[in-house]
């Protein structure tokens, strides 16, 4: 029985870190400064949060940009705060979180602000239907 709790435990500690992929991206786009990031939840995971943290050169947690949190899918959330093109962004979910998630990001200019905008989305496994 403790053989058994112990790969169990082995298994949803693997699974976990697969979760926990490093998601991480140097701003770039037009603009030098950006005054928001806005996170939108594409997954198919409802209530959970994410951070987005400003790391240095070395991958290093240099501050925190700020918590967001999704009440359902398909949901947003923004922090207004300045953030310069060039600074290298990472995005951390809860260490119990276990769903395979990936982003992508886009740069949007709007008439009184720019933000740069983060997708989360369910991982894609890249198996393809053999049906059209």
């Amino acid at each position: 029985m403790k053989k058994l709790f112990f790969v169990l435990a082995a298994v949803l500690m693997t699974v976990s870190a697969v979760a926990q992929e490093k998601m991480k991206f140097v701003i770039e786009g037009s603009e030098d400064t950006y005054n928001q990031i806005w996170v939108v939840n594409k997954t198919s995971v409802d209530h959970f949060r994410c951070r987005v943290l400003i790391l240095d050169e070395n991958d290093q947690i240099r501050s925190e940009y700020g918590v967001y949190e999704f009440t359902s899918r398909r949901d947003s959330d923004s922090n207004t705060d300045r953030i310069r093109r060039g600074t290298k962004i990472g995005i951390q979910l809860p260490e119990d979180f276990t769903h395979e998630v990936s982003f992508s990001v886009e740069y949007r200019d709007f008439p009184l602000f720019d933000a740069v905008v983060i997708y989360l989305r369910d991982k894609d496994n890249g198996n393809f239907s053999s049906e059209f």
